[in-house]
């Protein structure tokens, strides 16, 4: 999983993800108003996780905290997104109609979606954009709580 300062951050933030796939799915299966779908989105947490990551390196006092940061972005947008992935994959199987998994939206139900484009090719294109995505708006934000840390810290004494 994540190194040792932010392993247990990781496994709520992944479980944190988990729940809101479940939910998501099944409002979506419900005929939820999309606006109502978008609340429950993992996107979202690629905004609030890099916070809590950033505050639990830079306390450890642990020695390159961007390569750490960088490291533990970059596994929750790996697990996060395998696990959205798994739910294109179904939606394909499945023919389920919520709008996100059509192909009006870059998504992988519909007539003209063959089963390699629905089953991997759109589900890990995604996953890889989502990724990198991930990583980079996470690199900013907790970039910038890191040297907000770094900056308010005071010099050791010898």
């Amino acid at each position: 999983m994540a190194n040792k300062v932010t392993g247990g951050l990781m496994k709520a933030g992944v479980l944190v993800a988990a729940c809101i796939i479940v939910v998501r799915i099944i409002l979506e299966q419900m005929g939820s108003p999309e606006s109502v779908n978008y609340i429950f989105g993992v996107a979202w947490l690629y905004l609030i996780f890099p916070v809590p990551f950033a505050l639990n390196i830079s306390a450890s006092g642990e020695p390159g905290p961007f390569k750490a940061l960088f490291k533990t972005l970059l596994l929750f947008g790996v697990y996060t997104r395998l696990m959205v992935m798994a739910t294109y994959m179904m939606a394909y199987l499945l023919k389920w109609q919520a709008p996100r998994f059509g192909t009006k939206m870059g998504g992988n139900v519909g007539p003209d979606v063959g089963a390699l484009q629905g089953l991997l090719l759109i589900p890990v294109r995604n996953a890889l954009i989502w990724i990198v995505t991930a990583t980079v708006v996470g690199m900013i934000i907790g970039g910038a709580v890191l040297f907000a840390k770094r900056k308010g810290t005071p010099p050791a004494k010898a």
